[in-house]
């Protein structure tokens, strides 16, 4: 990895519960398996040194991650650091960014704070995190601080899940381990899955019913099938 990046995602303690956090950092990324918190829904569970975390799946989460964002109406998120031009009427009102075509709405109530909101925002510092999603093209870690607004949307019938906007387009969350692997390239694929951060590794524990990859830092151990085993030996230099 080039830098050291800190990822919005959920923490998830022992018990199944959201914790109070909402961040790590990916230097201590230890694996990513795919997750199955209720039958027929999987998404990517994070297991670091700090922690566990997993992806947002609600407007809820994020609202609550990002205290610094106001909810100016039903259904949306807004950083107002990046709100450029805002109107007002007896409806609520609308905020608009930069030089897109992006806005959304106020609603009445929020409409007569709006300009203190603003000013209030505009002297909070950037938000430093990166937010996984992807757009229609690329999947990738995109900057918390161009975000504009959040809101929910449809991709299919019956899927209801978060998206952000910044000036250029929206992007998606992304819910699914194969689509982690491309936000993390350099992951390696013990099984097909469990992705492993290879500088975690301490070694391994062969047993009758299979063998376990030790990491450093945690408790933390992973399944890895005998092929990606005889992988591992070489790349790591291991016997």
């Amino acid at each position: 990895m080039n830098n050291n990046r800190e990822i919005f995602a959920p923490e998830i303690m022992s018990d199944g519960s959201y914790g109070d956090r909402f961040s790590f950092f990916e230097s201590d990324l230890v694996s990513i398996e795919n997750w199955k918190p209720k039958s027929n829904y999987e998404i990517p569970f994070f297991f670091t040194t700090s922690g566990n975390y997993t992806v947002p799946t609600t407007l809820g989460e994020f609202a609550n991650g990002f205290p610094d964002f106001i909810s100016l109406d039903s259904g949306n998120l807004v950083n107002l650091k990046n709100v450029t031009v805002h109107e007002t009427a007896d409806y609520g009102g609308k905020v608009f960014f930069g030089g897109s075509q992006a806005y959304t709405s106020v609603n009445k109530t929020n409409s007569v704070f709006l300009s203190d909101l603003i000013d209030a925002a505009k002297k909070r510092p950037d938000d430093r995190r990166f937010i996984i999603g992807e757009t229609k093209t690329s999947v990738g870690l995109y900057p918390a601080k161009d975000v504009c607004f959040f809101d929910m949307w449809d991709p299919k019938k019956n899927y209801h899940v978060p998206r952000f906007h910044n000036q250029n387009e929206y992007i998606a969350i992304i819910l699914t381990f194969k689509k982690c692997k491309k936000v993390f390239p350099y992951l390696f694929p013990a099984t097909p899955s469990h992705l492993i951060n290879l500088s975690k590794v301490t070694g391994y524990d062969e047993q009758s019913y299979g063998t376990e990859i030790t990491f450093k830092g945690t408790d933390y151990t992973c399944p890895i099938s005998k092929s990606k085993l005889d992988m591992l030996k070489k790349i790591l230099d291991i016997n």
